[in-house]
């Protein structure tokens, strides 16, 4: 492990680890869908304006080059191409709702009507749906490493089913059919969540951008997560009265009843401990640790991506152990020690499993005289290249590339590339080790 911001990314899922322990007491008097509500709203604004302070710094105080507020907002109505090609504001409206406050919504559900541990199985549960979503895309194949970790997620799903269903009979709170349909669609949605968080594109006026000040990053990402942030609690306002008035009552209604009675209480809300620690060290901190990691990311192994992916299993696994000792969760030590034991082994056949499918190469092109500049620029902008080099020889560009499955790589050679009216020829070399030398 290269790269020393890895520590950024477990610091963040440790962080997020913490959540169910927190509201364990704050379910008894707050509407989820309140703690819900300005949890995002608050954590939305301060992202936003944590990213203008970061460009008026960049603009007036540090040497590089300067960003504009114009553009950076201009932003929105670019098209996603990683998201069929829909404008960026309304790739935030999917992020934000269905990626991001349905996925909580359920959680919370989940975490009152059962118990944390059996909640912690969503989690286990959208790893396998993504491995199988991958499958079905012919994204990956489903090699040795990767069957091995979704048998040892099976194994640790029923362990924690057990565990999970005798805690919650414990707590008075039994095991019931809306438990198991909540939890269903919590992993179905933070499954979602994980798949199109990163399919994120930068238009070619950004990579010029991003050439002169990679600091841009910074705030783009900031304005995206704070933007989708305030789209999904505005989104929720409407949808919450819609299903209010539906001749069905559930346990989403009557916590759809106490949100609205409890706007009253508002700053008194606010100024509950639990709810200030979900805001600034379950949203804000984690949110800024990963992404000044993923602006930063040069690890010569896994992309930002695939580590992000390895890591999120500390998430429950911390919950798990947290609230045994924080709250006296119900769990055996001996069945303890296995579950830690499992998930320890699906994070090293995870990692197995990224790193054989893991492409890197190096392209040689050659171009028609005089669209150097024009190419390399319009290149630069197509998942997988991390960076290019213009050349003089027989070939003028110089394309290395690092990207996560071979599917992705040939899509990207015959899709990308090919149909460029300006290349003339390709060149493909894969690189089979990367041998580093110390710096003194």
């Amino acid at each position: 492990m290269q790269n020393k911001l890895i520590i950024n990314i477990i610091l963040a899922n440790l962080l997020w680890s913490f959540i169910p322990v927190i509201v364990e007491d704050l379910f008894l008097e707050i509407s989820i869908l309140m703690v819900i509500f300005l949890r995002f709203l608050i954590s939305g604004f301060a992202l936003l304006i944590i990213a203008i302070i970061l460009v008026i710094i960049n603009n007036r105080i540090s040497h590089n080059a300067s960003i504009s507020f114009r553009f950076l907002f201009k932003n929105l109505l670019h098209k996603n191409r990683r998201f069929f090609d829909i404008k960026n504001i309304t790739y935030y409206f999917y992020l934000g709702f269905f990626g991001i406050i349905l996925n909580i919504i359920f959680f919370f559900l989940t975490l009152k009507t059962t118990s944390i541990t059996f909640t912690m199985i969503g989690f286990l549960l959208s790893v396998i749906f993504i491995a199988f979503y991958e499958k079905g895309v012919n994204f990956e194949k489903f090699d040795i490493f990767k069957v091995l970790y979704i048998i040892i997620l099976f194994f640790s799903i029923i362990i924690l089913v057990f565990v999970g269903s005798t805690g919650a009979a414990l707590q008075g709170r039994p095991l019931m059919l809306n438990g198991v349909i909540y939890l269903l669609i919590f992993s179905i949605s933070i499954s979602f969540l994980y798949i199109v968080i990163n399919r994120d594109a930068y238009s070619g006026e950004e990579i010029k951008i991003i050439n002169k000040n990679k600091n841009y990053k910074i705030p783009r990402f900031l304005i995206k997560m704070s933007i989708s942030f305030l789209i999904g609690v505005i989104c929720m306002i409407p949808i919450l009265l819609f299903i209010y008035v539906l001749p069905i009552e559930t346990d989403l209604t009557n916590e759809i009843s106490t949100f609205f009675a409890q706007f009253g209480s508002l700053f008194l809300i606010l100024g509950r401990w639990e709810l200030i620690f979900l805001i600034v060290f379950s949203t804000i901190i984690p949110y800024l640790l990963i992404f000044v990691a993923n602006v930063n990311w040069k690890s010569t192994d896994l992309t930002y991506s695939q580590w992000s992916s390895i890591l999120n299993l500390i998430d429950p696994m911390g919950s798990i152990i947290f609230s045994v000792i924080l709250v006296n969760e119900y769990f055996p030590l001996e069945l303890l020690i296995i579950i830690i034991f499992l998930l320890v082994f699906t994070f090293v056949f995870r990692y197995s499993h990224e790193v054989k499918n893991l492409v890197q190469a190096v392209i040689l092109v050659r171009l028609k005289k005089g669209s150097t500049d024009r190419t390399a620029l319009r290149i630069f902008k197509y998942y997988g290249i991390t960076s290019i080099f213009v050349l003089i020889g027989t070939h003028d560009l110089l394309l290395k590339v690092k990207i996560s499955s071979i599917k992705d790589f040939y899509r990207l050679i015959n899709i990308r590339l090919k149909p460029l009216k300006d290349i003339e020829d390709i060149e493909i070399l894969f690189i089979n080790k990367v041998i580093k030398t110390q710096t003194y």
